[in-house]
This record gives structure tokens, C-alpha cells and sequence, in this order.
């Protein structure tokens, strides 16, 4: 009887550790979805002199949803007056929807610390010594430490050369690599506009 007893309880140890340790899952750091990139359709760059406030701009360059058409670069013309300062903000838009979403805030305050707006000027703003013509410096700055330029607000001065070319914009989607420096991630958005300072 002992002996029934004792295989009976060995049986059921036997089978309480199989289960446990088929049971047990093997411990590991779960990491969020790293977001993917935004869904952009046109961008805003609008400028305000920051000595005439009367003096404002809004240049506009938008992509059809569907992709299928080129975009439209009708309105996306800068003309900009010499030796003067300009407040620039980069507005961002999702025109596949309806309504529009402005997801500005969403790329420059909720995702700010993955997002990177780089801007290159080549043609007449560049001389051919390699002197720019306008100089383009970010205002704004994530929450990273330190913090890093977000590039959707930004201080653009001109000097006193009366030329046109133009300027690309490029939005970098760099989720858990931004580091101030355009090649980490991937391109959301390039764009380019056409500057002229008179």
C-alpha cells in the first residue's frame, strides 16, 4: 500500500513540475512598436519679418493622395527681401483625410524627439566660393539630453545678394537614433521650394 501511495505521489510531483516549467515563459524586455512614418501630403512653410510683421508669406507644396500625379510645386515659391530676418515655421498637413489633419503638432511636440526638419539651399542662394546666401538656424528643441533641434521653427536671415534658387526640405522620421545628424532613420518628407531674396 505504501508503495501505490508513494508511486502515486511521485507521479503527481512528477507531473506538477512538468507543468510548471512548460508553463513558464521564458523572461524577456518588451520594447513598444517603434512608429512607423507619417503619412504626408503637404507642407507649409510660412515666414513673418521679424522687423515688419505685415511682411508674411505662406508657400505651399502638396502631393496628391493618391500619388499618381506629380506633385504640385505651383505654390511652392519663397521670395524674401535682403538683409532681413525672418520668423519661418514648417506646417504639416495629411490631406488624404477629411478633414485635413494638421499633424504639425503631432510631428513637433508629441514626436518631437524623432524628428529632424533639415533644409539645403543650392542654385544662386550658394555661390559658387560656398557662401550661402540665407542662414537658416532652428529655434526649437526636443526634450532629449541634451536637447537636440527639431527644425519646424527656425530664424532665417539674408544677406544683401539679390539671387534665387532653391531650398529642399527634408523631414527625418529617427525614432530611438536622432542624434542631430541626418543619416540616422528615414526621409518622411523632401521637398523643394523656390527662393529668391530681392
Amino acid at each position: 500500500m505504501n508503495t501505490k501511495l508513494n508511486r502515486i505521489l511521485v507521479s503527481a510531483f512528477l507531473v506538477s513540475v512538468l507543468l510548471f516549467f512548460s508553463c513558464k515563459k521564458k523572461e524577456q524586455a518588451v520594447s513598444p512598436p517603434v512608429p512607423g512614418n507619417e503619412f504626408i501630403t503637404t507642407i507649409k512653410w510660412h515666414f513673418v519679418n521679424v522687423n515688419n510683421p505685415a511682411d508674411t508669406l505662406w508657400a505651399r507644396w502638396y502631393q496628391d493622395p493618391s500619388g499618381t500625379l506629380p506633385p504640385d510645386t505651383s505654390h511652392a515659391i519663397v521670395s524674401l527681401k535682403k538683409n532681413a530676418t525672418y520668423n519661418m515655421s514648417v506646417h504639416i498637413y495629411d490631406e488624404s483625410q477629411t478633414p485635413a489633419v494638421d499633424i504639425t503638432n503631432e510631428i513637433a511636440v508629441d514626436r518631437a524627439n524623432y524628428h529632424l526638419y533639415f533644409f539645403f539651399e543650392s542654385g544662386g542662394l550658394v555661390s559658387p566660393n560656398g557662401t550661402k546666401h540665407i542662414s537658416i538656424t532652428a529655434t526649437d528643441h526636443d526634450s532629449n539630453n541634451p536637447p537636440l533641434p527639431i527644425g519646424m521653427q527656425d530664424k532665417w536671415v539674408t544677406d544683401t545678394t539679390t539671387c534665387s534658387g532653391r531650398v529642399e526640405g527634408v523631414l527625418r522620421h529617427q525614432p530611438n537614433s536622432k542624434n542631430g545628424t541626418f543619416a540616422p532613420g528615414s526621409s518622411d518628407s523632401d521637398v523643394f521650394f523656390r527662393v529668391s531674396i530681392y
